[in-house]
């Protein structure tokens, strides 16, 4: 059996001691986290890499008034030529 070291933050700190002090196993509770997630993702060896930034979007959302950072089609040169324009002007 292997051992996995995890650094906690304070709060999560005082989350695991209140656990422990109601007798919770955080061992157990860790390895059912673990397989709880196995089970949820994909058995299938590619990675949905559409899915995966559609989640990082969902729980880190752009703040509201932010830039749209650059995001642009790659695909379309006018958007490229734009971009690099865009950031040539602002360096002179």
């Amino acid at each position: 059996m292997r051992l996995l070291n995890v650094r906690l933050d304070d709060n999560d700190s005082r989350l695991v001691k209140r656990l422990r002090e109601r007798g919770v196993s955080i061992s157990d509770l860790v390895r059912g986290a673990i397989r709880a997630e196995a089970r949820r993702a994909p058995q299938t060896g590619r990675l949905d890499v559409d899915a995966l930034v559609a989640e990082i979007e969902k729980q880190y959302p752009t703040p509201p008034g932010a830039e749209k950072g650059g995001r642009i089609d790659t695909t379309n040169r006018r958007e490229v030529q734009e971009l690099i324009r865009r950031k040539l002007r602002r360096r002179s």
